[in-house]
């Protein structure tokens, strides 16, 4: 079986963008307050998981050889609940909201 290429996946929509750019900046914000310290979790809906997986495969096509891993993000769990609005679980157990982290907070 070939494996997939940019033609086999999705269309791209508006709301990956957007999602790949919160979880990023939800990642960079707990990593500039606690450097030594990595997020326990995300925790997003179903739609969410699957559309940052879609953003992860997306950047790795020009990429020869690279396949991100399943249920994972940065090296961190992806949760999948019907409940959650999306967040990042900082590495206490403090819910950092992923809708708060459209734009980097200011120094």
């Amino acid at each position: 079986m070939a494996a997939k290429n940019i033609v086999d996946l999705p269309p791209h929509h508006p709301g990956m963008a957007e999602l790949h750019r919160r979880v990023s900046n939800a990642f960079r914000t707990h990593w500039i307050k606690h450097p030594d310290k990595k997020p326990q979790k995300l925790v997003l809906t179903q739609k969410q998981a699957d559309d940052l997986r879609l953003t992860q495969l997306y950047g790795g096509v020009s990429i020869p050889g690279y396949a991100p891993e399943v249920g994972k993000f940065n090296d961190r769990p992806v949760e999948v609940s019907a409940t959650t609005a999306g967040v990042l679980v900082a590495h206490d157990g403090t819910e950092m909201p992923l809708a708060d982290y459209d734009k980097m907070p200011a120094a």
